[in-house]
């Protein structure tokens, strides 16, 4: 079964006739539609819109499987602050993550997600 655009996009805002705004769409010389004459510009979100959404995600993720309180959720968790920091430019790897977001080393974190694999 086919998705609908909206199923595909969730994210992206519409217009009252559900296209993309900005989005000029054609006809052709039988009148049917065309494709979009120009790539919608890139959407720009927030830090705090990207904050909310990867860690939504990442609940969901971790409630669909019922995940515990460790090992699969460290991981999530790690991820989750490994992607806003590198979007944020306030890390370069996934030890300086560590270093500034957690109380405990690098070797410690690591072995929290070790148990789960």
């Amino acid at each position: 079964m086919a998705m609908t655009a909206e199923e595909r996009e969730p994210f992206l805002e519409r217009d009252h006739d559900g296209r993309h705004p900005g989005v000029t769409m054609t006809t052709d010389s039988t009148g049917a539609t065309a494709q979009p004459a120009a790539e919608p510009a890139p959407t720009m979100f927030t830090e705090q819109q990207v904050a909310d959404a990867v860690n939504h995600a990442a609940d969901d993720i971790l409630d669909a499987v019922e995940a515990g309180d460790e090992g699969l959720r460290d991981a999530m968790n790690l991820m989750v602050n490994a992607t806003l920091a590198y979007l944020t430019g306030k890390a370069q790897n996934l030890q300086d993550v560590v270093e500034q977001g957690y109380d405990a080393d690098y070797p410690t974190v690591l072995s929290w997600i070790e148990a789960a694999v």
